[in-house]
């Protein structure tokens, strides 16, 4: 499994939407950077360290970068062949699964929050840390990690699932943009409102909120575990049953 890892990491950094995530990901803490330059000469900055960071997930665009990587990986593989040639080597076919997640997940993940560590520390050096309860940064960053691995495994099933980059992309957007227009429906005409609440933008919300009650975000992290769980069992059953071609 080790070696499945380590082999999956090295086609990681060598692809090109590795650099190419990464360098729009600093081109946003730039151009935050240097809005916040603005508010500060201008005397409207009223954000904290801890605030900005927090924002850094507040918004759907972390719902799409993360499919968009997996996507880009995962079918780059079947589009060069490289994925029949990692099949035909006797391991078997979840390991190669697993340890393609792994591999990616904790990549993105760093990535991530590398983000919002660099907004953190713009914020804070132009305005102040700021102040919140330990034990809710603490879940909220359990909470922030277990999203990124669930959305990730989703992005992992439907890129095994279609196996079409364009195409899995697609489909992983609709998925996101179309989540609250389906959660509100169901909730309307079931008039029962555990589709909004397990919604992805509400458990989003809800983690990334110091506010919330811990027993809420926990519950919230975990579904977003299960998700991961549930997706990668799921693709490791696809690949292999399906033929890699």
């Amino acid at each position: 499994m080790m070696n499945v890892v380590s082999s999956e990491f090295y086609k990681i950094f060598k692809s090109r939407i590795f650099y190419a995530i990464s360098i729009i990901l600093l081109a946003m803490n730039g151009i935050s950077f240097a809005a916040s330059v603005s508010l500060k000469v201008k005397g409207k900055m009223s954000g904290t360290g801890f605030s900005n960071y927090q924002g850094s997930y507040g918004a759907d665009f972390i719902f799409y970068i993360i499919p968009i990587f997996i996507a880009c990986l995962i079918t780059a593989e079947y589009s060069n062949g490289s994925i029949r040639q990692m099949a035909c080597h006797g391991i078997a076919r979840w390991k190669l699964v697993l340890g393609q997640y792994i591999a990616m997940s904790f990549v993105i993940t760093i990535i991530l929050l590398g983000f919002g560590i660099l907004n953190l520390l713009s914020c804070t050096i132009l305005s102040e840390l700021g102040e919140v309860d330990t034990a809710a940064f603490i879940r909220m960053n359990i909470g922030v990690i277990c999203m990124f691995w669930g959305i990730a495994g989703i992005g992992t099933f439907l890129s095994y699932l279609l196996k079409n980059e364009g195409i899995a992309i697609i489909v992983s957007i609709l998925l996101v943009t179309g989540s609250n227009f389906v959660a509100n429906l169901l909730a309307l005409l079931t008039r029962n409102d555990v589709f909004t609440r397990y919604s992805l933008t509400n458990m989003r919300k809800t983690i990334i909120d110091f506010t919330s009650k811990p027993e809420d975000v926990m519950k919230y992290s975990i579904v977003f575990f299960l998700i991961g769980i549930i997706t990668i069992l799921g693709s490791s059953l696809l690949f292999s049953k399906r033929d890699v071609d």
